[in-house]
């Protein structure tokens, strides 16, 4: 084997390496980022699915509509948007996660109707119960 073919073998292992090491952080890059998506949406869909147990109507008269939860490294904000359609009590509701990290961020919106023709309030002790999104139940806090 002569100096010529030996330089030639490590430029060609040199590239191969590095073409590896790029494309093992761009995998990790693109898993975060599916995380924090998965993450958003999850939020989204308890959201919504808080909203819709409760009714349009008993949410708008005193629930956030808007707030923060807390991930690893990432910190959520959601927007809940409640409007009243013109077909009697049908509502379009909406909520929009987004997220801000070192190298980019996202958001996600989800949204549906709900029809609120049988509103159920909650009594103060069970509202109490239930945690507000982004709060573990009462379960998992110990």
């Amino acid at each position: 084997m002569t100096l010529v073919e030996v330089l030639v073998a490590s430029v060609l292992l040199g590239i191969g390496v590095t073409g590896l090491i790029s494309v093992a952080t761009l995998t990790l890059r693109n898993q975060q980022r599916t995380e924090q998506r998965a993450a958003a949406l999850y939020l989204a869909q308890e959201t919504l699915a808080r909203v819709e147990r409760l009714g349009p109507h008993v949410w708008m008269l005193g629930h956030p509509t808007q707030g923060t939860r807390q991930g690893p490294g990432v910190v959520y904000q959601w927007t809940l948007h409640i409007e009243q359609l013109a077909a009697g009590e049908l509502f379009s509701v909406s909520v929009e996660v987004g997220w801000s990290v070192r190298g980019g961020g996202g958001t996600v919106e989800l949204e549906t109707w709900l029809n609120d023709y049988e509103a159920v309030a909650m009594t103060p002790e069970e509202e109490r119960e239930q945690p507000t999104p982004g709060e573990k139940p009462e379960a998992q806090r110990r």
